[in-house]
């Protein structure tokens, strides 16, 4: 763990990774980006972890984008593995990491959250704003395009239309404005932001790790092939069928059945 660019912390089953960068508004380097896809692979092997929390440190932004010399929003090199400190800029990769990873990533979002920052936030699976909050991607004011992919997670979270309006303007909107676009899921009282995004991730917490990880593949693979615009493949329908089995025949599904029998909370341990 790097104490002078983020912090990793975890309580029973909920990790927080914090980027921790408050004197420049949290802004993300390569550095950040590397460690997050590092955390994510060990907190997947380890098996102990069923939300995520990411987050800026301070009130003052989620993250204000990237700080590199190469312009915001320009993916950059694919992060070589076999480097794993490399000052590569893993955005692709960290995208990935997050997609696969075997639980939810929520995204706590105070103060600023531009540029990639705004960026790492529609990668996560959900997005809990505060009041307050500006949000906004401003490629178009810098004369650079983004990475196609990119625009692609907002096409899925707004529609073609306020994703036209969020690059094409480079105008940042509050978190109300976000929310009635569908950029986030909630907004609530600055004071209340910890409590909403980690009450959520109690509820994670306490749900059985095999439905959780199967439920977040099985979207990801039904949108994956929307965006295609193809047909589920054979090998798709196999692999989501097989976890439902797998998940009916486990120790956690019979706990459920039993736990709910005897109108008590059951205690899930991923097998």
């Amino acid at each position: 763990m790097s104490e002078d660019v983020y912090i990793v912390e975890q309580t029973g089953h909920v990790a927080t990774f914090t980027i921790n960068r408050p004197d420049k508004r949290n802004a993300l380097n390569p550095e950040i980006h590397a460690a997050l896809v590092r955390e994510i692979d060990r907190m997947a092997e380890e098996a102990t972890v069923r939300c995520l929390v990411i987050r800026g440190q301070g009130d003052r932004a989620f993250s204000a984008g990237d700080d590199l010399k190469r312009a915001p929003g320009d993916p950059g090199p694919q992060l070589d593995p076999s480097k794993p400190d490399s000052m590569q800029w893993p955005q692709r990769v960290s995208r990935e990491a997050i997609h696969d990873a075997p639980f939810p990533v929520v995204a706590m979002i105070q103060g600023y959250c531009v540029g990639g920052g705004l960026a790492l936030a529609t990668e996560c699976d959900i997005r809990i704003a505060a009041k307050g909050s500006q949000l906004g991607i401003p490629p178009s004011r810098l004369g650079i395009i983004y990475d196609f992919e990119r625009i692609q997670v907002f096409i899925d979270l707004v529609g073609p239309a306020f994703t036209k309006e969020l690059f094409c303007s480079g105008r940042r909107v509050s978190a109300d404005r976000a929310l009635d676009m569908g950029l986030v899921n909630e907004v609530v009282e600055p004071d209340g932001l910890e409590a909403a995004a980690y009450g959520l991730a109690d509820e994670f917490a306490v749900t059985a790790p095999l439905s959780l990880k199967g439920h977040k593949a099985v979207v990801n693979t039904l949108v994956r092939r929307r965006n295609e615009g193809s047909a589920l493949t054979a090998t798709d329908i196999e692999t989501m069928r097989e976890a439902q089995s797998i998940a009916r025949a486990s120790e956690d599904a019979t706990e459920g059945r039993v736990a709910f029998s005897e109108k008590r909370t059951p205690v899930f341990k991923g097998r």
